[in-house]
């Protein structure tokens, strides 16, 4: 007896016109809609040797939310072409600053991606390629600052800063200052993957012993090599490190929930705790407290910060814009919620920290941004 294979057939049929419809319109709409003109210039002052630039994720978005340049010229990044080629092309990604910073939206200061490399203090980084944002540079930001364009600065940015002199011009515009130090969580502290070796070279020499830790704890590090471990279990409770946004944040950016982060940030003291959007939260216990208190470490870490008053700048302390895959699906009408939906709040998910979090948080300083209305002379 021969077998009827059109109820399948038609199954198939059917479930194949939803999954095109479902993409297709979705292209149709991104492609019928007018784009957003907007004038952003994106720094990369990072080490020419930097695993990969860190504007990839942003470019992304700028051409997922149909952003181009005021000429009409799109946002490029090729990651099949090297950084030489990509400078090349129309989208403003400089190393250079021009003599003049005009008809500017917004200021992106780059950083490289982090997740490969621990940071480097200053001292073992003067002997690498020159890299960093010099004097001039910093007066031509806050100039821009000075006349409304807002500045958006990344984790490991300050690294950057090559002087005094550089941290006197941009301190005000982000309304912080650097602690020097950096933290991370550590899964195991015996691990020399996840505890740099020079970390543990930097303790050895000024503790004048070997490395004594083992199990999670959070690694703290400042600029000049000294190394604070706040132990699991001893120091702090669970180790973990969570970041969570305020009231203000919450309202601003309209994310509710927490997520945990495993990844570097820097230690930041904000001209005031209005400013702070987000912070990471740690479980603490009285001998952790003490702890950073002898160190003189901010017991507060903040994690994104937005100074509204004589500058408009953004900081984010951690390194949530890294994109691992340059996503075909940019021409897609809210692909970018449907990717915020889809992908489980969980430490262990390439890219979670990008769509839960950098991509709402940029699409609302992209937002603000387009409320804002610049005259240039």
């Amino acid at each position: 007896m021969k077998r009827n294979h059109r109820p399948l057939t038609l199954w198939l049929l059917a479930c194949l016109t939803v999954i095109s419809v479902g993409l297709v319109v979705p292209w149709i709409w991104w492609q019928s809609q007018a784009p957003v003109l907007l004038n952003i210039m994106i720094i990369d002052k990072t080490n020419a040797n930097a695993p990969s630039p860190g504007y990839k994720g942003l470019v992304w978005l700028l051409n997922q939310q149909k952003i181009v340049q005021k000429t009409g010229e799109r946002y490029v990044y090729d990651e099949n072409e090297d950084e030489v080629n990509l400078l090349e092309h129309a989208s403003p990604i400089t190393k250079k600053l021009p003599d003049e910073v005009t008809e500017t939206d917004l200021i992106y200061l780059a950083s490289s991606k982090t997740n490969a490399a621990p940071p480097v203090s200053f001292r073992t980084k003067k002997v690498e390629e020159p890299a960093g944002l010099t004097v001039y540079d910093a007066l031509k930001i806050r100039e821009a600052a000075s006349r409304g364009v807002a500045v958006v600065a990344e984790y490991s940015t300050q690294s950057l800063w090559t002087s005094d002199n550089v941290r006197e011009q941009l301190h005000p515009i982000l309304g912080l200052k650097s602690s020097g130090w950096r933290g991370k969580y550590i899964s195991n502290l015996q691990s020399r993957v996840q505890v740099p070796e020079q970390v543990r070279m930097d303790y050895e020499r000024i503790a004048g012993q070997d490395w004594p830790y083992s199990g999670k704890g959070i690694l703290l590090v400042h600029d000049d090599g000294r190394v604070i471990v706040l132990r699991g279990g001893k120091d702090v409770q669970t180790a973990e490190i969570k970041l969570s946004f305020t009231e203000k944040g919450r309202q601003w950016s309209g994310i509710q929930q927490e997520f945990q982060y495993t990844s570097w940030f820097d230690v930041v003291v904000p001209d005031s705790p209005e400013t702070i959007l987000a912070r990471y939260k740690t479980s603490l216990t009285q001998e952790g407290r003490q702890k950073l208190v002898n160190a003189g470490i901010p017991g507060d870490f903040p994690a994104i910060l937005r100074n509204d008053g004589e500058y408009q700048s953004y900081y984010m302390t951690g390194s949530f814009g890294e994109m691992e895959h340059y996503s075909f699906w940019r021409r897609i009408k809210g692909w970018d919620v449907i990717r915020e939906w889809l992908t489980p709040n969980r430490k262990e998910i390439p890219d979670m920290f990008y769509w839960k979090v950098y991509v709402p948080v940029m699409k609302q300083i992209l937002k603000d941004i387009q409320a804002e209305e610049h005259v240039w002379p």
